[in-house]
């Protein structure tokens, strides 16, 4: 958005500027991964009335769940929950194997299989996101938010606090762990993590949010809608080039591999979702056979797994009702196994009520988080 221009234009575009920039901040808060909710209804419009761990019962054999008792037990017994106590957001800490998981009121703890450790008991308020670097060595986590957001990063080694400068709209940890880009009101810089330097990198006034997906690229968000087209660019570091890769689609949101060679991309058109994986140049590889929203899946290089609801309502405006929590799913689980395009369920929603997001892998389970209570679940593989 170039504001020396709208300055000098006419009031009513001056008005819309407003909608689109606050349409900006409303994304942000929608989408906040965490928060301790009450049980909203799921998208069949009733609300559960057992509890997540429920198998049914004795001769569970009830229509349409295709179940019986013996086959519920037997995947709830591949099911646990890691972590019994609601929480805002987690990570894994890849050098010592470890979980840290924020609770609502931003204390950190570090889970190992021996022992549970406070290591930050500061109180976080307005937590809105936590975004942890490659290694999991740090965690970037946002506050105050919408007042006066502010950015702090936590190592995980020392336990110390980093904030960023005022005005930091967002923010990214670099592939290599050792530097942090961030926007703010007067355009992109870097951080070096281990001197605290900054260096400017491009003056920018637009607001995006930020990913640093490649030693040189990054990718540049527009905020997602599904009433007003948004577009993602990458930016070459290098040749301070942006480039354009999806250009004005309706309810974009993108869900990337760890390396960001491939993407998990839903949008609308005529008002009716979309999903696809593509690359990092935005070229697609694939449309996918089902319907889920991408932070619901785990992209790897060779797999992906997802929670995909048995059950979307007619009407349900992708991604924005879920993400303003609207509506709730009840998933089922499945892996794709993308060099033979195999899909296979793990997991029925019919042994338990999950809605599940914030996947990831750890010591072959599937660790991910249940929107109905925010607790941390683990799912057996094997």
């Amino acid at each position: 958005m170039d504001y020396k221009k709208i300055l000098k234009i006419t009031g009513i575009v001056l008005l819309v500027a407003a909608v689109i920039v606050g349409g900006y901040f409303l994304w942000k808060l929608v989408s906040n991964k965490g928060g301790v909710p009450g049980i909203l209804n799921p998208s069949s419009g009733t609300p559960p009335t057992t509890q997540v761990t429920n198998v049914g019962g004795e001769g569970a054999t009830t229509t349409g769940t295709g179940l019986t008792a013996e086959e519920a037990a037997k995947l709830v017994q591949k099911l646990s929950i890691i972590i019994d106590t609601p929480i805002f957001d987690y990570w894994i800490n890849k050098s010592d194997n470890s979980i840290y998981y924020v609770d609502p009121s931003g204390a950190i703890t570090k889970l190992t299989v021996d022992a549970k450790k406070v290591v930050s008991s500061q109180t976080l308020e307005n937590l809105h996101s936590v975004i942890p670097s490659a290694d999991g060595s740090m965690a970037l986590f946002e506050l105050y938010y919408p007042q006066q957001p502010i950015f702090s990063v936590f190592s995980a080694s020392t336990t110390n606090w980093q904030p960023l400068t005022d005005g930091t709209v967002s923010a990214d940890f670099s592939p290599n762990n050792k530097e942090l880009v961030y926007l703010d009101g007067t355009g992109l810089k870097i951080l070096d993590l281990a001197s605290f330097k900054i260096k400017d990198v491009q003056k920018m006034s637009q607001f995006f949010d930020i990913k640093w997906a490649k030693e040189n690229t990054l990718l540049l968000y527009e905020k997602p809608s599904f009433e007003i087209p948004s577009s993602l660019y990458t930016f070459d570091l290098t040749n301070k080039t942006l480039k354009k890769i999806v250009d004005a689609e309706t309810g974009l949101n993108i869900s990337w591999s760890g390396n960001y060679d491939l993407g998990l991309k839903i949008s609308t058109a005529n008002k009716t979702a979309q999903l696809s994986l593509i690359d990092l140049k935005g070229v697609k590889a694939m449309d996918m056979s089902f319907i889920t929203v991408p932070n619901k899946c785990l992209v790897g290089p060779s797999k992906i797994y997802c929670g995909i609801p048995k059950n979307i309502r007619d009407g349900i405006v992708l991604p924005d009702n879920y993400f303003t929590r609207e509506d709730y799913f009840i998933d089922d689980i499945f892996e794709l196994d993308l060099p033979t395009n195999k899909i296979t369920k793990l997991f029925d929603g019919n042994a338990a009520i999950l809605d599940a997001y914030n996947l990831t892998v750890k010591d072959g389970s599937l660790l991910f988080m249940n929107r109905y209570n925010n607790k941390l679940y683990s799912l057996k593989l094997d």
